[in-house]
């Protein structure tokens, strides 16, 4: 997946080039708080200084403000690097099937889902999401002795965060796990650490990501998905109003845990740099 990441970021050598001659000012890249952004976005440094000779600024920032001070066209942001297209679909349909912004012609797929070491598999028998609405089988990831499990949903201001909370309504097991929301590499540390010492871990994860080469980790199954029954999806073929992912951004509904619901695995999504 590293190659695809890779030829996806040369795709764009082209639109690159033209940025470059002679530019008034810093060519603006776009970094996101996740290692994938990351890579992408000091890639595209590394090649646009060495062979185009441009000056260019890596700007982090919150994931939707640098979309759309990227989709402005003023220069504040000109490339954002690491684009999962199933996290804004609102601006995917604002701004990239209108063309205001464009995207490289062949992504890499991003896939996500929830995680536990093998050796937690083996010894607990935990495969199946349904298992976590089992109080006792959530107190073997009680690290507080509050009586529930921990499991790391991602870095607050990440949309995960919150459709894990659906998720955790919807599937029934919400009375049972506290979702923390650490910076990613103190999750990693955490995961390293009780990895170490064979201790139970749950955290969210996406692929690809290196950890996933560094561990043994096994993927909860859940049910498969059948569809996003979202209006904003309606132009999508994966669009099914009965479906099992209806999700609502907390922007444009201050009830959306309430009106939300999610009840399988998360969809595959085209990940792309924007531009």
């Amino acid at each position: 997946m590293l190659r695809t990441r890779i030829a996806s970021v040369a795709a764009l050598f082209a639109f690159l080039w033209s940025l470059a001659a002679p530019a008034a000012t810093p060519i603006k890249i776009a970094e996101l708080n996740w290692a994938g952004s990351s890579a992408a976005a000091y890639v595209l440094e590394a090649v646009m200084e060495e062979y185009l000779d441009a000056d260019v600024e890596v700007v982090g920032g919150d994931e939707i403000a640098l979309f759309e001070a990227m989709a402005k066209g003023d220069g504040a942001i000109d490339v954002f690097s690491d684009f999962w297209s199933i996290y804004l679909p609102a601006q995917w349909e604002r701004y990239v099937v209108p063309g205001i912004v464009k995207v490289n012609a062949k992504p890499y797929l991003g896939t996500e889902g929830l995680f536990i070491p093998g050796y937690v598999q083996d010894e607990l028998g935990l495969t199946r999401i349904e298992q976590l609405a089992d109080p006792e089988m959530a107190k073997h990831f009680d690290t507080d002795d509050d009586g529930k499990g921990e499991m790391w949903t991602g870095v607050a201001g990440w949309q995960s965060v919150n459709e894990w909370a659906v998720k955790a309504k919807s599937m029934g097991f919400a009375d049972y796990w506290t979702p923390t929301t650490v910076e990613t590499w103190v999750m990693e540390s955490q995961l390293d650490a009780a990895y170490k010492r064979k201790q139970p871990f749950m955290f969210y994860s996406y692929q690809p990501e290196w950890i996933h080469a560094a561990y043994d980790l096994r993927q909860i199954e859940e049910p498969p998905f059948d569809g996003f029954a979202n209006e904003s999806f309606k132009d999508d073929p994966r669009y099914n109003p009965e479906g099992c992912y209806n999700f609502i951004q907390a922007s444009e509904d201050p009830d959306w845990l309430e009106n939300s619901s999610i009840t399988c695995a998360k969809a595959t999504t085209d990940v792309y740099v924007a531009y």
